[in-house]
């Protein structure tokens, strides 16, 4: 089968610091692809050059046979395709909850408001916060504001889900709300790359994991294999730190 996406030696510096130094990968459909490793090991760097918030240095990346690091790619094409959940929710506070879902649909997609607003309660729903739809995002938890992104993410009825540190700001106690979400979407079949710290999401849920060090891919294999018999060093150096 196709790799919906397929990544080629891809390359990115920031002046002298080169953060990519070559990234090979592929990403099937229906794949929950967790990407871990330390912080500055190039993980998010990889995520933005996937949907093009970072242009990579060299290197071709390709969505469902399309090269996106082709001049004449349609942005706005792509990213109806490829929805991002950040770290930060990026959630606009001028806007209720079920705006905030409606915005990208109508703009981008042309949908009519009247749609609009069906499918954003119905994604609402699906993560729980139907109930706010009118609340502004400021009256929200860290945790319900990161359930309202998700949902505004599900609204552009996307092909793959990428997801920067999902929890990363979130109190202890609002990640597991967050991360019930994110579980059920990979029960449907939704095709994920999740850069993330929670070893538990991504020895339970994903289907294969790699290992990111100093911007290169380390270490690929199914969760069992890497958090039990991890083959590399540092593979195994960074899942002892980081899980006692």
């Amino acid at each position: 089968m196709e790799p919906i996406i397929k990544i080629v030696n891809l390359k990115k510096s920031f002046s002298n610091n080169e953060v990519l130094k070559g990234i090979n990968l592929e990403i099937h459909q229906g794949e929950v692809l967790s990407v871990i490793g330390s912080s500055g090991s190039g993980k998010s760097t990889l995520l933005r050059c996937i949907n093009l918030l970072e242009i990579s240095n060299s290197g071709e990346i390709w969505f469902e046979n399309e090269r996106l690091t082709d001049n004449k790619i349609n942005l706005n094409r792509l990213r109806a395709k490829m929805g991002m959940v950040f770290q930060s929710f990026n959630l606009f506070n001028n806007l209720n909850v079920l705006q905030n879902c409606m915005l990208a649909p109508m703009k981008v997609l042309g949908v009519s408001k009247e749609d609009a607003i069906r499918n954003g309660l119905k994604n609402l729903e699906a993560v729980g916060m139907k109930d706010f739809a009118y609340q502004n995002p400021k009256k929200l938890s860290g945790g319900q504001k990161q359930r309202v992104a998700i949902a505004r993410a599900l609204c552009m009825n996307p092909e793959i889900l990428l997801f920067d540190e999902p929890t990363s700001a979130l109190d202890p106690e609002m990640v597991g709300e967050v991360l019930e979400v994110m579980k059920q979407l990979a029960e449907k079949g939704m095709t994920m790359i999740v850069v993330t710290h929670e070893m538990s999401f991504a020895k339970e849920v994903s289907t294969r994991v790699i290992f990111m060090d100093q911007g290169i891919v380390l270490e690929e294999n199914d969760p069992q294999s890497i958090f039990t018999n991890p083959r590399e060093e540092r593979t195994k150096a960074f899942l002892k730190r980081i899980l006692s």
